[in-house]
């Protein structure tokens, strides 16, 4: 008996989020996964003399959420990411929350998979966009679903 799949359909407009407030632990955790110690993440006395004044979390990590709602929710299971040009535009500290939402802008259609274009942006609880990104998502036809 073979499994069937159900496929994800999508369409261009389409737009999903997550939200997660972000724990000095996270700020650890992630430092110690990646080996990304810099002070200006994990040592309050280095930080103080920064440009924050305190420590903030790891950029990369504040623009994983984009990469997650892509993976998780738009398109979902069953992508590959192909490219994210991220830009980093305010900081974000322990404590705060953050939403992520990316909006599909367009599609490629090949003989196999699509290729997704998706904008997506980090916002903090104040509304201030921290983080900005074009992404390239590829998604097998097997899978995906493309409606109009």
């Amino acid at each position: 008996m073979t499994e069937e799949i159900i496929k994800n359909r999508c369409r261009v407009g389409d737009s999903a989020s997550i939200t997660k407030t972000f724990t000095q632990e996270d700020l650890q955790t992630f430092a110690e996964l990646t080996l990304d110690d810099n002070g200006m993440h994990t040592d309050p006395g280095m930080s103080r003399k920064g440009l924050f004044r305190r420590p903030v979390v790891h950029g990369v990590l504040v623009g994983s959420l984009i990469s997650t709602v892509m993976g998780t929710k738009l398109p979902g299971s069953g992508t590959v990411l192909q490219s994210e040009d991220m830009e980093f535009l305010n900081p974000v500290y322990p404590g705060e929350t953050v939403t992520a939402e990316v909006t599909l802008v367009g599609i490629e259609e090949h003989e196999r998979y699509y290729i997704a274009s998706l904008e997506g942006t980090c916002r903090n609880q104040d509304d201030v966009t921290v983080v900005k990104a074009a992404c390239r998502q590829l998604m097998l036809k097997k899978f995906f679903e493309v409606v109009e």
